[in-house]
């Protein structure tokens, strides 16, 4: 973000950067809550559980080319975790550090598949272990799911 915030509109851009994170952390937040909506709301069939509808998105995650996504659900779910707690100390957070930095607003190309702004364009970004991957992305992954999972048109 520093080479776009050096100019005249380096304050509009840290505003803009600021609550464009805060939309992101969200969505997070909403959308991997969802599947508790989705849930509670009798909208998943035979499903009977948190566990259940968890493993019915995580399969149901697809990127924009059809390959499957299984971990975008849970990694929305360790975002807004990190986002939700000042320390992540469950043993079930597999994909974000449990130090540092877990959502941010970056100029690089995400690191992992072919996603997201290419070098150069500011966007949000999740930090995994293994690399970066684009927030939108990820949403755009989970959400094709669930138009899936509840018989809706692609978006």
């Amino acid at each position: 973000m520093h080479a776009v915030a050096a100019g005249d509109d380096a304050g509009l851009t840290r505003d803009v950067s600021y609550e464009t994170l805060r939309v992101g952390m969200v969505g997070a937040i909403f959308l991997y809550h969802f599947a508790e909506v989705a849930l509670e709301r009798g909208a998943l069939a035979a499903v009977t559980s948190r566990a259940g509808a968890r493993q019915l998105i995580s399969n149901a995650a697809v990127a924009a080319n059809g390959d499957p996504r299984p971990d975008d659900h849970k990694v929305l779910g360790e975002v807004a975790d990190a986002i939700k707690h000042a320390e992540l100390n469950s043993p079930s957070i597999l994909h974000v550090p449990k130090k540092g930095r877990a959502i941010e607003i970056s100029q690089s190309a995400p690191s992992i598949f072919s996603e997201g702004q290419p070098a150069g364009i500011p966007q949000v970004v999740i930090t995994t272990r293994t690399g970066t991957r684009s927030l939108r992305a990820l949403f755009e992954n989970v959400g094709r799911g669930w138009n899936a999972i509840l018989g809706l048109p692609p978006g």
